[in-house]
């Protein structure tokens, strides 16, 4: 019986040693693509994952939070970045997991003297019921409405927060199929006004005080700031293999330090 006991220790111990083996022995391809938002926060848990991980190749890609949600859906990668909740007219089967939060912030050119708005203006100039700078404070000069594509998770926020039902983004409205470009396109037109990822924010562009919040990372960690959404990594099911693996190191001490230097943390 004893020496029973002690070759199923033996067994035990081996089983237990392999498992944790194969676990740290992470090998493959992992794929991701969707929302330009969870894109950066991606790209930098990436170093650490693979510096822990050197036989797994990540792959990502942008998109929108729709060609993630698509992709996802469809088994072309592992992973779907998005940056919104999941929808009832979403496939079946997708489960989201959040990694961080990120706030929404409506961006001007720096030589524009506007610097606060109303939430009521906001929604003005984007439905084109304002249609010049001097309306709200600035100069005698038309705005250029900047907006992204449908199938971003930036956009649906936007929409949901600043958009009320029955109307639309005005039809003139520049279309960009991500964060930067939208970037681009606010910083080398004067008169040009669209909303960022808080993640884009830089010296090429201004955020906007909305009704006295003051569009910051701090300020959006305390929720001064409200315009604050989701960032989620989505699987086909339960995440399994090195979908977890990344996730799981997203959601972990680790992951989350990084995402609280630009983002905001669970």
């Amino acid at each position: 019986m004893k020496k029973f006991t002690k070759a199923a220790v033996m067994f035990l111990t081996m089983a237990l040693c392999l498992g944790m083996f194969a676990t740290m022995a992470l090998a493959g391809t992992l794929t991701m693509s969707g929302s330009t938002t969870v894109q950066p926060v991606a790209e930098l848990l990436k170093g650490p994952f693979n510096m822990a991980n050197p036989d797994v190749e990540v792959v990502i890609a942008g998109g929108g939070s729709g060609v993630g949600i698509n992709d996802v859906a469809a088994g072309s990668v592992n992973i779907g970045n998005c940056s919104r909740n999941l929808k009832d007219t979403d496939p079946a089967g997708l489960v989201a997991y959040t990694i961080g939060y990120d706030a929404v912030v409506v961006v001007v050119n720096p030589l524009n003297p506007v610097q606060d708005l109303t939430k009521d203006q906001v929604t003005g100039i984007f439905t084109g019921a304002i249609t010049n700078w001097s309306e709200v404070g600035g100069y005698d000069a038309p705005i250029f409405v900047n907006r992204r594509a449908d199938s971003s998770g930036t956009m649906d926020f936007f929409k949901e927060k600043f958009i009320p039902e029955g109307q639309a983004i005005v039809d003139t409205a520049k279309i960009h199929d991500s964060n930067g470009l939208m970037l681009d396109a606010v910083a080398t037109d004067a008169n040009a006004v669209g909303f960022l990822s808080m993640g884009y924010l830089n010296m090429a562009v201004k955020g906007i005080n909305i009704d006295g919040a003051v569009p910051a990372l701090d300020n959006a960690k305390s929720g001064a700031y409200p315009y604050v959404r989701p960032l989620n990594m989505v699987t086909n099911g339960e995440a399994t293999d090195l979908a977890k693996a990344f996730i799981d190191y997203a959601q972990s001490p680790e992951g989350q330090a990084i995402v609280s230097s630009q983002w905001i943390d669970l």
